[in-house]
């Protein structure tokens, strides 16, 4: 009798264990290649931002005589720039994963 309930045991353990892979191992492609991506993309920096932004804004505006008004342009623009180097990145990387 334990000898059996001992084998049902181990038999459960093990089923379990195999449909604990099965989950993990169901995971897309898609999905590894947006995972990679994201984290690929967190690792590139990028060659613009808001702080280099302001100051190309302020050397902009110190031209035209109004370096603050530039400064603040040049934060969004450089903002935005950030942004879209960011999503390039991702769209390069998601694409070189799924072409593998």
């Amino acid at each position: 009798m334990k000898s059996g309930l001992f084998l049902v045991l181990a038999m459960a353990c093990l089923l379990a264990c195999l449909a604990a892979t099965n989950i993990a191992s169901a995971q897309t492609k898609a999905d590894q290649c947006a995972a990679y991506a994201n984290q690929a993309m967190a690792n590139t920096p990028t060659s613009t931002g808001t702080a280099r932004g302001a100051a190309r804004g302020a050397v902009g505006g110190a031209i035209f005589g109004n370096a603050g008004a530039g400064a603040a342009a040049g934060a969004v623009a450089g903002t935005v720039r950030r942004s879209n180097q960011k999503t390039q990145n991702y769209k390069y990387y998601y694409d070189s994963c799924m072409a593998k």
